[in-house]
């Protein structure tokens, strides 16, 4: 007889608005949807075991917004925001979106756009985030570009999480629908039994010094990856306190 399979061990991941001005327009991260989870479902996996679905959640877009870049060959290099079909304020536009200058790109001819996605993410188990684009949205499919993963680990590294489209094709739009997914997040460990759990964070002291430690380091180094052990070593005894009050824990 088989044995059964250990239950899994929620973690609590915590989020914060990164901007409190914005913090009523923005979407909370959220878990995917059943059917999204259902097509990351193992084939013939009846056992229940945490999989891909469990770890994945989104980030949707809270604003409509078309974005057009100037044509190959034009410099310089422009992305204007198309105000017929946006929602988003020309004001709110410049403060989310930032063209990456061209010491930043992976490929000189491929120019990269930075959306600030307006969380910060923080945690106290040993653990890696995961930036993916949203792989699953059908709108993706019509992007001009991709999104550029990344990974960094979340508890000695708590910081805001930003996405980057490399603008692949010139003659197409980067058209965003409020509610459609900007990005996908997944957290993993080192133990396969342990799940995440989102949890909307306080603003603590503690969680106020670390972040802005971290923050601080880029105008200094492009390379950070050296500092994490430095950066768990400095790190508060906790830094992730749930809010009393405000969106709940997802658990579902």
């Amino acid at each position: 007889m088989a044995e059964a399979a250990e239950p899994p061990v929620p973690v609590d991941i915590g989020w914060h608005a990164d901007s409190e001005e914005a913090a009523l327009a923005f979407l909370p991260p959220e878990p995917l949807d059943r059917e999204a989870r259902a097509l990351l479902a193992p084939a013939g996996d009846g056992a229940g075991a945490p999989g891909l679905g469990d770890r994945l959640f989104q980030i949707r877009s809270p604003f409509s917004v078309r974005i057009r870049i100037t044509p190959r060959g034009v410099r310089p290099v422009r992305f204007l925001r198309v105000e017929e079909d946006s929602t988003l304020s020309e004001r709110a536009f410049q403060g989310l979106f930032t063209y990456l200058e061209s010491t930043a790109q992976r490929r000189a001819d491929t120019p990269v756009l930075q959306l600030s996605l307006n969380f910060l993410m923080l945690t106290e188990e040993a653990c890696t985030l995961n930036l993916l684009p949203p792989f699953l949205a059908p709108g993706f499919r019509d992007w001009p570009g991709t999104l550029v993963s990344g990974r960094f680990p979340l508890r000695s590294w708590p910081r805001a999480l930003n996405a980057v489209l490399e603008w692949q094709d010139r003659d197409r739009d980067w058209v965003l629908r409020r509610g459609d997914p900007l990005a996908y997040f997944t957290v993993s460990f080192d133990d396969p039994r342990k799940v995440p759990r989102l949890v909307e964070a306080a603003t603590t002291p503690a969680f106020r010094l670390q972040f802005d430690r971290i923050s601080g380091v880029v105008e200094y180094a492009r390379n950070v990856a050296p500092m994490f052990a430095e950066a768990e070593r400095r790190r508060p005894a906790r830094l992730l306190t749930p809010k009393r009050t405000g969106t709940r824990a997802w658990d579902d």
